[in-house]
């Protein structure tokens, strides 16, 4: 048999893919690609002006909790002061009765002058204890 010139050769196929779903996936992909990069860029801000924040100074948190009325937690929140030892503040003013000064908590094991001084800002006495 001689070659045909009627006879077409078969195109190559990918993937079981005629040549012409070849080349509309081709253009399918260069087009996702293309969408993909400009998405990013506008994610990224490209060409934008950066934006300068500036901010305020941080200002000292004032507070202060009553020695008689405070739970352990609020006596959590002081330096040096944990969970613990708060605990041990409640229960002695529990078992001795309220504090007649912020003094008296140097009664308390655990705390020192140090501490004690360090906290003095934070403490106050506003139930005076009856005598």
């Amino acid at each position: 048999m001689q070659n045909d010139p009627s006879e077409e050769t078969p195109s190559k196929s990918f993937l079981g893919l005629q040549r012409d779903d070849q080349f509309f996936l081709g253009l399918l992909f260069i087009a996702i690609l293309i969408l993909s990069v400009v998405y990013l860029a506008r994610l990224s801000r490209w060409g934008t002006e950066p934006i300068e924040i500036k901010r305020q100074k941080q200002l000292p948190y004032q507070y202060q909790i009553d020695i008689n009325q405070a739970s352990w937690v609020e006596f959590a929140q002081l330096n040096q002061i944990g969970p613990t030892l708060g605990k041990k503040i409640v229960a002695h003013r529990d078992t001795h009765g309220p504090f007649r000064s912020i003094d008296d908590l140097l009664k308390v094991k655990g705390i020192g002058p140090q501490k004690l001084e360090e906290n003095r800002i934070h403490l106050r006495l506003s139930t005076p204890a009856p005598e």
